[in-house]
């Protein structure tokens, strides 16, 4: 049986420019540049160029791979059966090197990755560091032969506006491609240790579960992030994607193919950012920097006497807690902006830090430890 058609009324360009420019109350500048934008004509700024979006998904998406794994039965779970996983990765050299989301593989017994011509790969885990949620998988690089590796672009350059190209498999969909633009920079998001990832690009290029470890591109087809968390509203709507910046990536990546656990350094405490409205409820002589609220046991912090003040029963910080101003000579102002110079330095090199204590400075030298695994509470 045959569905009955329409013919659909047939309008001229310009009577459909005419319609929305009445529709729309545009003035004639207006007009010229709905016409533009519509008809990519040579006058106007065009928002979307497809041409160039196809061309780079062509180059790019070999690269991308779907990646499966098992992992050991929850605790969580009523079933003793292994659980399933799946996220995405990218090829970073001809050698089969993949980098991805620590997340995705975390606690795997097998990991197995797709690539885009449908062949299926045993994949082994290279190195990692989980403070960072960045992962370093090995393929057999004959397997990967002929494959162009993604280049890798500079994150610190990406300006919100620009555009961002998400690559990955959303859902089990493989070689899915969403289009957005660089939404904002220097986010900070914690990680899969509870540390704080500093330097995230925020997108509202389509990112979903499945795109965890997938690459975030630039208009000329370069990684600028690696596709890590999305933002959930209350009612379950999505929008605001976050990727880790690809210069973390490429800071540790050398280690990761020495095939070793990065590991980043702790100080051990938590805080918050001071503010002037803070600082006069609280008393301080200062407005700037980090007020410590919690030190946790056995630290580095605990060892050389910070104080923390501690919450009061609805959460609000006490009183009588140090405030951190600079870390060898550079002013703080937030547990991010500690993290990111920390992320300078290894666990076990000493740092010089400025501490205000009721009123007066002090300077207090301190090893720095390592990240642990687990933490009851989140220090940095």
């Amino acid at each position: 049986m045959e569905w009955p058609t329409t013919r659909a009324p047939r309008f001229s360009r310009m009577s459909i420019m005419v319609l929305l420019v009445m529709l729309l109350g545009a003035s004639g500048a207006a007009g010229a540049v709905i016409s533009g934008v519509l008809f990519n004509t040579a006058s106007a700024v065009v928002l979307y160029d497809e041409e160039a979006v196809v061309s780079l998904y062509e180059r790019a998406s070999p690269a991308a791979v779907e990646i499966s794994v098992v992992q050991p039965a929850s605790s969580r779970s009523r079933s003793a059966a292994p659980q399933r996983g799946q996220g995405s990765g990218f090829l970073v050299d001809r050698e089969g090197h993949i980098l991805t989301n620590y997340h995705v593989i975390q606690a795997a017994t097998q990991i197995r990755v797709a690539l885009s011509d449908g062949r299926t790969l045993e994949a082994q885990v290279a190195g990692t560091s989980p403070a960072d949620d960045i992962a370093l998988l090995k393929v057999e690089a004959q397997a990967v032969e002929g494959i162009t590796p993604l280049p890798l672009g500079d994150s610190d350059a990406a300006k919100p506006g620009q555009m961002a190209i998400a690559l990955g498999s959303p859902f089990g969909l493989e070689n899915s491609i969403t289009v957005g633009v660089v939404s904002g920079v220097n986010r900070s998001r914690a990680g899969a240790l509870g540390r704080p990832i500093t330097g995230i690009i925020q997108t509202d290029a389509s990112i979903n579960p499945g795109n965890s470890g997938g690459p975030l591109l630039n208009s000329r087809g370069e990684v600028i992030g690696i596709n890590t968390a999305i933002e959930a509203s209350a009612n379950g709507a999505t929008g605001v994607g976050f990727a880790v910046p690809i210069n973390t990536a490429k800071s540790v990546l050398a280690q990761l193919l020495e095939a070793t656990t990065v590991k980043r350094p702790w100080l051990g405490i938590s805080g918050v950012a001071l503010s002037q409205e803070l600082a006069e409820q609280l008393g301080l002589t200062v407005s700037r920097g980090i007020y410590i609220v919690t030190v946790a046991p056995s630290s580095p912090a605990a060892a050389v006497g910070l104080r923390g003040a501690g919450p009061d029963a609805s959460g609000i910080p006490g009183p009588e807690g140090d405030v951190i101003t600079a870390v060898d000579g550079r002013a703080v102002r937030s547990v991010e902006e500690l993290a990111s110079y920390f992320n300078t330095v290894q666990p076990g090199d000493t740092v010089d830090l400025s501490v205000v204590r009721e009123g007066q400075t002090l300077q207090l030298n301190v090893a720095l430890g390592e990240w642990p695994e687990t933490l009851a509470s989140p220090p940095r």
